[in-house]
């Protein structure tokens, strides 16, 4: 009896000990401290692409080129002057993917590239059908470039951390080095730490 009884409670607390999953949303998921968040992320995107869309560069283009869209590319990724590690390429993606998904732009895929020559190179042995494979030449290059900086200042006095973050992005001309779009997010926001950590 006294085996079943402990049999019993061993699989109480093996059950009780599993792990749990909750699923976050990461537009709305508040910082936890006054770190870069998920959040941030979003709220960057979104302020951007207001500015991209309000800023009659794109439209005047079209205009311009016969309904055609700019040709952009993405730097590496954004200049991080802060003191966190921040995935900086992932700002510049969400909102070449906006940017896409809206039909403001197209993109030269720079990380393809490299996978492009190999492929090009296989095609041109006798392993390939000449007539279906992909012609060499036919790459677009880019007339403008994505760019920017992320930066912080952080003040911390006392039990409160306080981090001013400011993102700025520009689109600038291959041709001429000229900017044609140029916007910044701040960021400010303050934490408070524990009695005892």
């Amino acid at each position: 009896m006294n085996r079943m009884v402990l049999l019993t409670l061993c699989l109480a607390l093996l059950t009780g000990c599993g792990s749990s999953v909750r699923v976050i949303d990461p537009t709305t998921d508040p910082a936890e401290e006054a770190n870069f968040s998920s959040a941030d992320y979003f709220e960057i995107t979104d302020k951007m692409m207001n500015s991209i869309e309000t800023n009659g560069f794109f439209e005047l283009y079209r205009a311009e080129h016969g309904g055609e869209k700019p040709v952009l590319l993405l730097a590496k990724g954004l200049k991080n002057n802060t003191d966190e590690h921040i995935d900086t390429r992932l700002i510049l993606e969400k909102i070449r993917t906006a940017m896409v998904k809206e039909g403001i732009a197209d993109y030269v895929d720079d990380h393809a590239f490299d996978m492009a020559l190999d492929q090009l190179n296989m095609q041109a042995t006798d392993l390939y059908d000449n007539s279906k494979a992909a012609k060499i030449g036919r790459f677009v290059g880019a007339k403008y470039v994505l760019r920017g900086t992320i930066s912080n200042l952080r003040k911390s006095g006392g039990r409160e951390d306080i981090n001013y973050m400011n993102v700025t992005l520009d689109i600038f001309e291959v041709e001429t080095l000229l900017i044609k779009w140029t916007d910044e997010v701040d960021i400010k926001r303050a934490s408070k730490r524990g009695m005892f950590r």
